[in-house]
C-alpha cells in the first residue's frame, strides 16, 4: 500500500482557506473515524502559541480530529489568539459532531499576526467534503517555505504508521521546529503511545538543528485508531522511530537555502546526553555551516564548537573527520584537506567526532548556511 495513505480509521484533507491568499492550500484536517488515543510533544519555548497550550491541556483525553493552518502562526497574539484557537476548535467540533475538547488545533507561519478564525470555519465544509485516506493534500497544506511535501511510513508488529511533516527553518532542538502528524491503526494505550512518541522524538526531531532557532509552534501529534492489531511497546517505538527519522531527514534536506545535508556523528562520549550536546554544538555553529556551504573543510570550527560545549574536553583524546578524511587525530592536525573538500561537494556528507571518553554516541542532522537562507529570512513579514 502506498506510503501516502493513512492507516485504517484515518482520513485527511487540505484546502485553500485564503490565509495565504490565492489558491494555495493552507488549511489541513486530520480526522479519526471514532475517538482516538493520542500523544503529543510540543515546543518548550516560553513564547509558545495559544494552540500549543490548547493541545497540551488535552493530552489526557481522546481526540477526533486535528485542524491545522499554515500562513499564520497565531503566536504572541494575546487574547485574540486564544479566542481564535477556541473558535477553531468549536468549528471543528461542529463539523465532526463531537466536543471541542476532542479537537486539536495547530498553526504555522509568521508570528505576531492576528488570525481570523472565520476563514477557517468557512473552509471546513470543503475540507470535510474532500476527506480522503490519502495524506498528500494535508502534507501540502501545512507547507510554508518548504519546497516539497514530506510523508513517511513504516510498519510495527502488523500495524501501519504514516506521518506528514513541515519544516525548513527555525529548526532547533527542544521539539525541533516543525509540525508533524503521525497516524497508526495500532491498538495501544494512550500512556504507552505518549511515552513511545517522546522516545522517538528525542532521537529524531530533537537531533535536528538547522539554524539553532526555536519556534513557538512546534508540535508532533500521534493518533492511534485501534483499528489494527495490538502492538507491544518495542515494536511501536521502532515504527515511530522509523517514521520520525524519515521525516526529520526530509526536513534537513529541504532546509531553507540548503544545498548540503550534514550528519554530525559523535562517538566515545561520556554518555548519550553528552554526545547529543556536542553534536548540537557543531550543528548550531554558523561559522561551520558557512564553511560547509563553501565546501571548506575547516575542522578548526568543529573543534571550537565542541570545545565551547565541553570546557573540559581533552583534545589529546579527540579525532575529527570530514567526509571520511581524518583531519585531526588525538591532538594533531593530519590528513589531506583536498580529499575532505572533495567529499563535501556531495549533497550529503558526515562529520565524525571520536572523543575517547566513554560509550555514548549520537547523530545530529544539520545543513549548510547559504545566502538564500539570509534572503528568505530578511523578508518574512514584509
Amino acid at each position: 500500500m502506498a506510503v501516502t495513505r493513512w492507516p485504517e480509521g484515518l482520513q485527511s484533507a487540505g484546502v485553500a482557506a485564503g490565509i495565504k491568499g490565492g489558491d494555495a492550500l493552507d488549511l489541513g484536517l486530520l480526522v479519526a473515524d471514532g475517538p482516538a488515543v493520542w500523544g503529543g510533544t510540543f515546543t518548550t519555548n516560553a513564547a509558545a502559541a495559544a494552540c500549543v497550550a490548547w493541545c497540551r491541556s488535552r493530552l489526557s483525553g481522546p481526540v477526533r480530529g486535528v485542524v491545522v493552518n499554515s500562513g499564520n502562526a497565531n503566536a504572541c497574539t494575546g487574547s485574540s489568539g486564544r479566542a481564535a484557537v477556541e473558535a477553531t476548535a468549536e468549528a471543528g467540533a461542529t463539523a465532526l459532531g463531537c466536543s471541542a475538547d476532542e479537537i486539536l488545533v495547530c498553526s504555522t507561519g509568521p508570528i505576531g499576526i492576528p488570525l481570523d478564525a472565520r476563514v477557517i470555519e468557512a473552509a471546513l465544509p470543503a475540507a470535510m467534503a474532500s476527506l480522503s485516506p490519502d495524506a498528500s493534500a494535508l502534507a501540502r497544506s501545512i507547507m510554508t517555505t518548504d519546497t516539497y511535501p514530506k510523508v513517511a511510513g513504516a510498519t510495527a508488529g502488523g500495524a501501519r504508521l504514516t506521518g506528514v511533516a513541515k519544516g525548513a527553518a527555525m529548526i532547533a532542538p527542544n521539539m525541533a521546529t516543525m509540525l508533524a502528524f503521525v497516524g497508526t491503526d495500532a491498538r495501544v494505550p494512550a500512556d504507552e503511545l505518549q511515552a513511545s512518541l517522546g522516545w522517538a522524538v528525542e532521537r529524531t526531531f530533537n537531533r535536528l538543528s538547522l539554524d539553532a532557532c526555536e519556534s513557538t509552534n512546534d508540535s508532533v501529534v500521534a493518533l492511534a485508531t485501534g483499528a489494527g492489531p495490538e502492538v507491544d511497546a518495542n515494536a511501536l517505538r521502532a515504527g515511530l522511530l522509523e517514521v520520525c527519522a524519515g521525516l526529520a531527514t526530509k526536513i534537513a534536506r529541504d532546509a531553507e537555502g540548503a544545498t548540503k545535508l550534514v550528519r554530525v556523528s559523535v562517538t566515545g562520549a561520556r554518555d548519550e546526553e553528552h554526545a547529543v550536546a556536542l553534536g548540537r554544538a557543531v550543528a548550531a555553529s554558523d561559522l561551520w555551516r558557512a564553511a560547509v556551504h563553501g565546501g571548506d573543510p575547516n575542522w578548526g570550527r568543529v573543534l571550537a564548537a565542541v570545545g565551547s560545549a565541553d570546557r573540559n574536553l581533552d583534545l589529546d583524546a579527540v579525532s575529527v573527520s570530514v567526509g571520511g578524511e581524518i583531519l585531526f587525530d588525538r591532538g594533531e592536525p593530519v590528513g589531506v584537506l583536498a580529499a575532505a573538500a572533495a567529499a563535501m561537494r556531495d549533497g550529503e556528507f558526515r562529520v565524525e567526532l571520536v572523543l575517547g571518553q566513554g560509550h555514548g554516541s549520537a547523530e545530529v542532522l544539520t545543513a549548510d548556511l547559504s545566502e538564500e537562507y539570509v534572503t528568505l529570512n530578511a523578508e518574512v513579514t514584509t
